[in-house]
């Protein structure tokens, strides 16, 4: 008898476990079949940083469906990354959205530059397409876009190097000059850099501008020299070329100051010194967008060093730093568990991610009058040019530009 009745418990204590594991499988399991999500994304496949956001976007795809994809209410998506041309110009980058948004119906965009964004975002926020994006314009951060997120540091990347100049700037550094490119994004560029110097206690001797892709930059050397700055800020200058030829005909000028290419100096330094020797580089601060070379790099930053190299044949990292939006849009799908735009904004306000250049954070922009988290800033690792090589000086964290862009900037809270 009483086997019987432990036989009857040991019934029930089977069917409940089952029950229980059969309640858990329903609600806990993902679908076995698999989905596919479009993304798109426009770079220019006409310069070196471009085709490299190209590689860099379809590497990380490749590498999240390797992982699994992404998972949204248990449902499992593949990425497929679509990216076309934008040629750095308003007209192609338009008709490339326009083909992204109405042909492929994608819901999510990524871009950097400030034309490609500025055609862009038209198209984007009314059909309720996600832009991550890199334009250097104030104009893309404003409250009337509800769906673009700036992820490439600008206002925020300078108030970074505020914090980096205020700890290493020499006492006799008294005056500057700043070099841009002419055009909106060069102007917005130039205009940011010259409030951070005077933040630093500076004085802004002035301003200068060239066209891109412009040879013959004597003319702006001369005017350089005359100007006599104790330091020249290379101010979103485009490395390869466009320093490269910058820096020739400053240094053939007979200018000696200091030079400071935060965008563009590090993959740059090896054609400086082939061209000008290496006394011409000495001293020149970059910041360091190679972000294996610094103190114990992330796994996260040397599984796609290693991903990169095995597809492509070599490390590049010019791309690297303006891809952010990748991981913010990885993390706030998985946040949100939601393909929703409006709930992956949602998810997006006051985001922190890591990401292949270190952590990354979401920003309000109260200058702008837009409260909302609509921009961001990562870490910043500078570096300074000794006996021909780049060594490692200092990073400054996304917070801390944060927290000194609402210093030289105001407008209130945006943290």
């Amino acid at each position: 008898m009483k086997s019987k009745k432990l036989s009857i418990i040991s019934s029930y204590i089977l069917a409940i476990l089952f029950l229980t594991t059969f309640i858990f499988y329903q609600t806990c399991v993902v679908s076995a079949e698999e989905k596919t999500l479009r993304v798109g994304a426009t770079s220019n496949f006409g310069d070196r940083q471009g085709i490299q956001v190209k590689k860099c976007l379809e590497l990380a795809a490749e590498q999240l469906n390797k992982a699994g994809g992404l998972v949204v209410k248990k449902e499992r998506y593949r990425v497929e990354m679509i990216v076309y041309d934008d040629k750095f110009q308003a007209d192609a980058a338009r008709a490339a959205f326009e083909r992204l948004v109405y042909q492929d119906k994608v819901k999510i965009v990524f871009s950097i530059g400030t034309a490609p964004v500025l055609a862009g975002i038209e198209i984007t926020d009314p059909n309720k397409v996600l832009l991550f994006h890199g334009g250097f314009s104030s104009q893309v951060l404003s409250p009337r876009y509800k769906y673009a997120i700036s992820t490439r540091p600008n206002t925020l990347g300078f108030a970074s190097s505020g914090v980096f100049w205020k700890k290493h700037l020499k006492p006799e550094t008294k005056t500057a000059v700043v070099i841009a490119y002419d055009d909106h994004g060069g102007h917005v560029i130039s205009d940011a850099f010259e409030v951070m110097w005077k933040h630093c206690g500076l004085k802004i001797l002035g301003k200068l501008y060239c066209k891109r892709g412009t040879v013959d930059l004597n003319p702006l050397a001369t005017k350089l020299k005359a100007l006599n700055p104790d330091i020249v800020e290379y101010a979103g200058i485009q490395s390869g070329a466009g320093v490269l030829n910058l820096y020739k005909a400053i240094y053939q000028s007979g200018w000696r100051g200091k030079t400071s290419a935060e965008q563009g100096g590090q993959t740059t330094v090896p054609d400086i010194i082939n061209v000008c020797g290496r006394p011409a580089v000495e001293g020149m601060t970059v910041m360091i967008i190679d972000p294996t070379m610094i103190p114990n790099p992330s796994p996260l930053t040397m599984a796609f060093r290693k991903g990169y190299t095995e597809k492509y044949g070599e490390w590049e990292v010019e791309g690297l730093r303006v891809f952010d939006g990748w991981y913010y849009f990885v993390e706030a799908v998985k946040k949100a568990d939601s393909l929703d735009p409006d709930a992956i904004i949602d998810a997006m306000q006051g985001l922190s991610v890591e990401t292949v250049m270190g952590t990354a954070r979401m920003s309000r922009r109260p200058d702008l009058g837009n409260n909302r988290y609509v921009d961001s800033n990562n870490t910043k690792y500078f570096g300074e040019v000794r006996n021909g090589n780049v060594v490692y000086l200092d990073r400054v964290l996304a917070i801390e530009g944060i927290r000194m862009a609402e210093q030289i900037f105001g407008g209130g809270k945006w943290e």
